[in-house]
Order: structure tokens, then sequence, then C-alpha cells
């Protein structure tokens, strides 16, 4: 249909953004919603799940009315943050808070358990069942904030593979059903305004926000590894087959093609701390540009990035982060540089752990998130990493991967693959700088040093040699 439209959305902790977007990747309307998080307590983060249905109605009502005139909807699909449960009665209700993925009020928890740690569903559901036995008596269902929401739209209880496949512990609270992002749910409601003028369009399963931002950036092609970007950040290479490693998370990604790699909890929060903590001159913007252009020597400090513990591939709430190399010369400046680079090599080290598990080797790295804005840490990444970086033209790539799962279902493209290449349309790509190469592998194996004494002093070993 020449004026057919998909909705994609891309629900988030912070905010959560619908679109309007053509076929061919344009986005003919945008909408964006700001939320914020509880933090009752000291390691706690949550959220009313209310927040994100209200969220939804409101960004949905504001991309239609500046839907071009003779548009038509003709799918929609929901994307969103994983890691963060909610918790639904008999009736579909929601029974409080929902956990955010970086709460670690179950670290004690986790520590009597095997194999799971505080970010986990199992320890968080323990938790509960621990310190909340009348909430956890009445669960019926524990959910991923995207599929409570198709739930609310289509009165269908769902989750998709790609989520599915990498959960350990929700069961036997997880759906039942479960299809492929681009199979559809069922349809929209008929509810009230505004969902009343969406009513009865095909509603898609949708995926984790990692695998939307990263399919909307490109990286669906085996050898592609990809960065998301944000407050954290979440890496990975796209691989043919399944890649099985204990550190890493494997995901079934397309229909033909796997991926392994995983979040961190380092990100622009590492940046936006060392701006503030050390007054570095300048708004943030500029600092990271300035910062990130300076020339890199091999005397600069080496940042280890576990401000608040770290997920892939260390998978620890207790370890804790470290500049090493400090000396009185070192200026702000050097500190936000090591800050940067301490990210990107935590990158690195996901995209190396990647490739020894799958024997795949990463021939470029898509990037996106509000961290890919920067043009001075794109070039950074493709330094450190050794690849080049292609940053995605459009920046909400959340929504755009929504959008390529929509198209799938739809058969408007007749593979993600298919999609990705016509919707997912790349931008400015940075190249590598060999000169630089023996450089960053010296101070990789220093970073892997401060790495190792980190985890003894939490007393963690190191996963995967």
């Amino acid at each position: 249909m020449r004026n057919g439209l998909l909705l994609g959305v891309d629900v988030g902790a912070g905010s959560l953004r619908a679109a309007l977007v053509r076929s061919q990747g344009r986005v003919v309307a945008a909408a964006a919603v700001p939320l914020a998080a509880r933090e009752p307590r000291a390691g706690w983060a949550e959220i009313d799940p209310e927040r994100w249905w209200t969220a939804l109605c409101t960004a949905i009502a504001r991309v239609l009315r500046a839907m071009p005139r003779g548009g038509v909807v003709q799918g929609l699909c929901i994307c969103g943050l994983t890691r963060t449960q909610v918790l639904l009665d008999r009736r579909g209700r929601a029974l409080g808070p929902a956990i955010l993925f970086r709460d670690r009020r179950a670290a004690g928890v986790a520590r009597e358990m095997e194999g799971v740690t505080a970010f986990d569903p199992a320890a968080r559901l323990a938790w509960i069942a621990r310190h909340q036995p009348a909430r956890f008596g009445r669960v019926h269902a524990v959910v991923e904030p995207k599929d409570f929401m198709n739930y609310r739209l289509t009165g269908v209880l769902a989750t998709d593979t790609v989520t599915q496949s990498r959960q350990r512990a929700a069961a036997p609270f997880a759906p039942r059903e479960s299809v492929a992002p681009w199979q559809q749910v069922g349809v929209v409601r008929a509810v009230a305004s505004p969902l009343a003028r969406i009513a009865g369009v095909p509603v898609f399963a949708g995926a984790l926000d990692t695998w939307a931002s990263a399919v909307g950036a490109g990286a669906v092609r085996p050898g592609q590894a990809y960065d998301i970007a944000g407050t954290s950040e979440a890496a990975g290479l796209v691989t043919v087959a399944r890649a099985t490693a204990r550190d890493l998370v494997a995901l079934g990604w397309t229909e033909r093609s796997h991926q392994v790699g995983g979040p961190t909890q380092a990100g622009a929060d590492c940046a936006r701390w060392c701006h503030a903590t050390f007054r570095v001159r300048g708004s943030l913007a500029r600092a990271i540009e300035r910062a990130g252009r300076s020339a890199p020597h091999g005397d600069r400090p080496i940042f280890l990035p576990y401000l608040a513990g770290e997920r892939a591939p260390v998978w620890s709430s207790e370890v804790r982060g470290a500049f090493h190399g400090v000396d009185r010369a070192s200026m702000p400046d050097d500190f936000l540089w090591a800050v940067l680079e301490g990210v990107a090599m935590a990158v690195r080290d996901i995209v190396e752990h990647a490739q020894r598990a799958s024997g795949t080797a990463a021939t470029e790295l898509r990037v996106a998130g509000g961290g890919a804005r920067s043009d001075a840490w794109c070039r950074m990444k493709a330094d450190v990493v050794g690849v080049p970086v292609l940053r995605a033209k459009e920046a909400e790539t959340g929504v755009i991967g929504a959008a390529v799962a929509a198209a799938v279902g739809l058969r408007t493209h007749a593979s993600v693959s298919d999609a990705a290449a016509a919707m997912a349309v790349p931008g400015r790509r940075f190249e590598p700088r060999r000169s630089l190469a023996a450089l960053y592998d010296a101070r990789a194996a220093k970073y892997r040093q401060v790495k190792a004494a980190a985890l003894a002093l939490a007393e963690v070993p190191e996963p995967g040699g």
C-alpha cells in the first residue's frame, strides 16, 4: 500500500519512543515520552508498569496526530528493555512495580544460588518469595515490559523467541506462547481513544531493545558486530551457528543467523559521572569531543568501567571500577579520555570473547544510541576494536528495528536481512587507524590485568579465561 505506515515503538526506563516508518526506513512522524524510574533504596530500581502504558497511549496519540494525510497504519510492533520483570496476577494486572535491569536487591540471595546473579529473574523471584511472600503467592506470570503492553493491546499473553532463547529462569511463570519477533500476536482491540483509531491493526511480537536497535542499525549478517551505546551498552557478534559461551548470551537472531554477546553496565553513565566528578570543563558533549580527539599515548590512565558492577562478560554485582596509571600530570581531560577508552575496551572485551566462542571474525561494528552521536567516541571505538565503525543514519534505531519486524510480518519484505538492507540506512563510516593498532593492543593487555585484579579483589573468578 502506497500510504501504508509501520508503527514502531521502543520502550525504555528513561523514555518511550514511537514513530511512523515507511517501508524504506524513513521516519515520517515521531514522539518521545520521558519516564522516571524510582530508587527507593540503595541498589533498587523500579517503575510502575502503568507508566509505560500511559506513555504508550500518549506517544501513539502524538504520532497519529502528525500522520501524513491519507496515511494508514498497517502494523504495530513494540520492542524494549529486558531483564526487567513485570509480575502479573491471574487477571493480568500488575502486582506492584516492575524490577528494572539494573536492580541489585537480590545480590545476597543470588550468592546462595548456583549459576545466577542479582540480575537474573530466578534470584529476583527468590528475593520476592522471601521478603514479599504475599505478593509472590499471587504471581501468575512474569513478563517483559513490551509483552505486558502487547497483552494490554491484544489480550494475548506471549513472548518472543529471541528473548526466550536467553531466559534461564522466569519459568514456570513465563508465557507459554512464544513466537518470532516478526510474527503476529493479535490485533489491537477496540478500546478508548487514541487506540480506537488503530483498532484491528496487527500487533507483532517484537523483541528486546538490543535486538531492535542492532537490527535497526543493520547488524543482521554473520561477521557484523554491534554496539548499542546508551546509558549502558550492549555489544555482540552475529554468527551463522549458535555459539555457546559461559560468559556471554547466545540468541537466535534472524531466520538464518544467531548472536553471541551481552549487555554491560558501562556506557554514557560513566562519562557523565567523570564529567561531574572531575569537573571537566564545558558541556558533556563538548568535553567528550575535545577529550576524545586528543592524541592517545601509552602513559595515559587505564579505566575499568565497573562503577555499578558488570554484566557481560563478568556477571558480578560486586566488582568495582578502577583507574590505573594515575600520576601528578593527570588532568581532568585525561580522566575523561580514559573513561571513553574504558567503555570502548568493554566493547572490545565482549567482541573478542564472541569471536573466540564462535570462530567468527568481526568485519565491522554497527553502532547506535546516544553514545554513537559522538564522532570522537566512534573513531576511538574503531581504533580500540580494530574494525570499521558504521553509524546508523537514523538515530532512533530501536523504532526502525521494531518497524523491520512489522514489515517482515506483513510480508512487505521477505526476510529480516532484506528488510534491514532496505530500512537500516548506514550513515558515517569510521576506519580504524592501523598506526594505532599496536598501542591499543598493549593498552588492552593492561586493561585485562586491571580487570583480573578487580575480579580477584571482588573474589569473583574471571569467566572464560
